[in-house]
């Protein structure tokens, strides 16, 4: 498998015979394989997590499925951005609700599972599962823990994510995406804390840190159990090359 980290909550994720892209909103994309079909994930429609652009991507790779988070606007867009998606008549764009799950068949003949839970912001977090291998991209689902915030406020936001955790509890997750927001101050390592303790994860991508890479060597020197799993991105369109359980 390879990740390649575009930029912000953009990764590009190489199963080998399917690609998954979530949260592209800018940053250099790589070529694609036309053979592989492409699955495109949008979590919210937050400017930085979401570019109507992306609806151009089926004009570029015929076999591209769009999976959006209800509330994301598509209809207009899409049409706008793509001739294939208004001559289909936008059936490969696949809006779903949250806390809901559903089965897809690729064109490979594989089945992806997907799964939503509640985001704490806006939005869904997406739990996928295929070939026996689940992955994870949290969106904007995190503890968003503010300094000065009214404390019950704090209070009820601690059990909305608690809430969702508890959903991947204990659970094998091969690959994950999870916040580490540098604006939440000393509360910035609070998420992604938790979502290791409350999961077997092998492999966790900081994500949403605004360009600020050395937070992801800061939490690694405060919780340095983590090592290896928590992976260190230096820069735009880093590639990682992922084995069961290894990082090359």
């Amino acid at each position: 498998m390879k990740v390649t980290y575009i930029e912000h909550s953009g990764f590009l994720l190489d199963t080998g015979d399917v690609y998954f892209l979530f949260d592209y909103y800018k940053g250099i994309l790589p070529e694609f394989d036309k053979k592989k079909p492409l699955v495109v994930f949008v979590s919210h429609k937050h400017q930085d997590h979401f570019n109507p652009w992306i609806f151009s991507l089926a004009d570029m790779h015929l076999d591209t499925l769009f999976v959006l988070a209800k509330g994301v606007p598509y209809k207009n867009l899409a049409v706008k951005f793509s001739k294939q998606l208004a001559a289909q008549g936008l059936n490969s764009i696949l809006p779903l609700k949250k806390d809901i799950s559903t089965i897809i068949m690729l064109s490979n003949g594989k089945e992806l599972k997907i799964r939503t839970l509640r985001s704490t912001d806006e939005g869904v977090a997406f739990l996928l599962s295929y070939k026996d291998r689940i992955y994870y991209h949290a969106g904007d689902l995190n503890l968003w823990l503010l300094d000065g915030e009214d404390e019950q406020e704090n209070k009820n936001m601690e059990k909305k994510y608690f809430t969702e955790m508890e959903k991947l509890k204990e659970m094998d997750i091969e690959i994950a995406f999870v916040p580490l927001d540098p604006r939440l101050e000393c509360n910035a390592y609070c998420g992604l804390k938790t979502f290791l303790s409350y999961t077997n994860c092998q492999c966790v991508f900081p994500m949403h840190f605004w360009g600020k890479y050395d937070i992801i060597d800061a939490f690694l020197e405060r919780y340095p159990e983590y090592t290896g799993i928590v992976k260190r991105i230096t820069s735009k369109n880093q590639k990682f090359f992922i084995k069961k359980e290894n990082l090359l």
